[in-house]
């Protein structure tokens, strides 16, 4: 009977004070890693000069336009499925289905790489046209206004 009133061998003080010195071991290697990752690293000494990185030209520009342009190509798609499906006859219901494929596949297609470089030129095209086209009626305005 005595045997069972005994603590558990997990419970012993001999236990309990490896566990604490295992901690203390651990916590002192998380500070000196943290202090290790303080200090910045040393340049390589062979290391080449840093070249400025080339900005792709598909980060650049204006979203808003792009996003104009994604949406004209796939209102233009939508428009040539809905001809396509009037054409061969199908359903209303039929036809405003591939009205709306024809826009999402335009709209994921237009993500793509091939497409992508198209889509910022004509973003970039459609800026200088707003442009001149301010320019224009600015000043076809004042002449407009000043007679």
């Amino acid at each position: 009977m005595p045997d069972s009133r005994r603590s558990p061998a997990f419970a012993t003080d001999d236990w309990m004070f490896e566990q604490q010195v295992r901690a203390e071991l651990e916590a002192e290697a998380w500070r000196r890693l943290r202090v290790q990752s303080r200090q910045p690293l040393p340049p390589p000494a062979d290391a080449a000069p840093a070249q400025t990185p080339v900005e792709s030209p598909h980060r650049t520009g204006s979203t808003i336009l792009k996003a104009l342009v994604r949406f004209t190509m796939g209102a233009a798609a939508s428009y040539l499925a809905f001809i396509a499906a009037l054409d061969s006859q199908l359903g209303e219901f039929e036809a405003w289905l591939a009205v709306g494929a024809a826009f999402i596949v335009t709209l994921a297609l237009s993500m793509f790489s091939p497409l992508r470089g198209a889509v910022h030129a004509m973003a970039e095209t459609m800026r200088w046209v707003l442009v001149v086209a301010l320019g224009v009626g600015g000043l076809w305005m004042f002449f407009q206004l000043s007679a």
